[in-house]
C-alpha cells in the first residue's frame, strides 16, 4: 500500500493548505500535521515554509513532490497489473454520466476496459449533471462523470480531461469562416443552448456572467437536450450554437460545421470523474485504476 504519510504530504502539497488537506483525506488537522513532522523528522528536512498566513514547498518539499508522485504511480501501477492476475474480475459496474461525455468520450475507454475485462458487465446510464449526482448519492451508480461545477461534500470529484466549449455555426452561414466577432455580436445572434441542469449550460452562463453578459440578454431560440439535436438545429444556417468541442470533432473534421472565434472569450472547463467517499466496490476500484492508465492521471 502506498505510504500514507506520503499521500497526506501530496494531498498538503497540491493545496498547500494543512485544513484543506484534512478535509480531502477525512482526517482531522492535528493528524494531517502529524504526519508531516514524522516525515521532516525522517528526512531531517523541513519541508513547508510559512509566508503569513499560508504556506509554501521548500526545496526538499518540492524534492519530495516529484519522488513521491513517481512512487505512487509505480505502486498504483503494481496493484493494476496484480489485479489483472486475479480470475475473480466479473460482476457488474454501474456508471451514469452526463451527455456530452457519456456520447462522446467514455465510448473507446469503455470497450478498451471491456478487451482487457470481458466478464465485466457495464451498464452507461445518460443524463445531465444533477441527476448524475444524484443517482450516485441514491447508489443507483457507483461512479459518475461529469462536466458540472457542483460540489457535494457526500462525493469525491476529480478531474480526468481538460475539455473546450466553442461558438459553433454550420457550413453556409453567414460566419462559416468569417473572422473573429466580438462579445458583443453573441447578443444579436440567434442562440441554441442545452436544456436547464447541464453542465455545459452552467459553463457558459458562468463564462458570459464574467464578461458582462447575462443569459437574458441572449437572443435564444431554443433549449435542446443534447448536442446531437443541437447540431440538426444548426442545419437552418441561421442559428449559432456553444457546444464542446469533443461533440463535434467529426463534423469539423469534414467540414460541416466551423469553429466562430469570439475576441477575448473562451470557455474551458474540467471533466469530473466523481464517487462517493468510502463506498468504492472492488470493481469500481479497478475501473478507476484503468481511468488513471488511461489519461496518465491521479485520483
Amino acid at each position: 500500500m502506498f505510504d500514507y504519510k506520503l499521500q497526506v504530504f501530496l494531498s498538503v502539497a497540491m493545496r498547500l493548505s494543512f485544513s484543506k488537506a484534512a478535509e480531502d483525506l477525512h482526517i482531522t488537522q492535528p493528524a494531517i500535521t502529524r504526519h508531516i513532522k514524522l516525515l521532516e523528522e525522517h528526512f531531517n528536512q523541513k519541508l513547508f515554509e510559512r509566508k503569513g498566513n499560508s504556506i509554501a514547498l521548500t526545496k526538499a518539499g518540492d524534492l519530495l513532490v516529484v519522488h513521491s508522485k513517481r512512487l505512487k504511480s509505480l505502486h498504483e501501477a503494481l496493484q493494476f497489473d496484480m489485479n489483472a492476475l486475479i480470475d475473480k474480475t466479473a460482476g457488474e459496474l454501474r456508471i451514469s454520466a452526463s451527455t456530452t461525455i457519456a456520447q462522446y468520450v467514455l465510448p473507446m475507454v469503455l470497450a478498451d476496459f471491456r478487451k482487457k475485462y470481458p466478464k465485466i458487465k457495464i451498464s452507461l446510464n445518460s443524463d445531465n449533471t444533477e441527476k448524475v449526482e444524484q443517482n450516485l448519492l441514491q447508489q443507483n451508480a457507483e461512479i459518475g462523470f461529469i462536466e458540472g461545477q457542483s460540489k457535494n461534500r457526500e462525493l469525491a470529484y476529480h478531474e480526468f480531461l481538460r475539455d473546450e466549449i466553442v461558438l459553433v455555426v454550420a457550413k453556409g452561414h453567414s460566419l462559416y469562416n468569417a473572422k473573429a466577432i466580438t462579445s458583443k455580436n453573441l447578443q444579436s445572434l440567434p442562440m441554441i443552448l442545452r436544456e436547464k441542469g447541464s453542465g455545459t449550460l452552467e459553463f457558459i452562463s458562468n463564462a458570459l456572467k464574467a464578461i458582462g453578459i447575462p443569459m437574458t440578454a441572449l437572443q435564444v431560440e431554443i433549449h435542446l437536450g443534447s448536442s446531437e439535436s443541437i447540431k440538426s438545429y444548426l442545419k437552418d444556417r441561421q442559428s449559432v450554437a456553444f457546444l464542446s468541442v469533443n461533440s463535434v470533432l467529426d463534423e469539423l473534421a469534414s467540414g460541416d460545421l466551423g469553429i466562430v472565434d469570439v475576441e477575448n472569450f473562451s470557455i474551458e472547463r474540467p471533466f469530473n470523474i466523481i464517487f462517493k467517499h468510502g463506498h468504492q466496490s472492488s470493481l469500481s476500484q479497478l475501473f478507476l485504476q484503468f481511468i488513471q492508465h488511461h489519461y496518465n492521471i491521479n485520483l
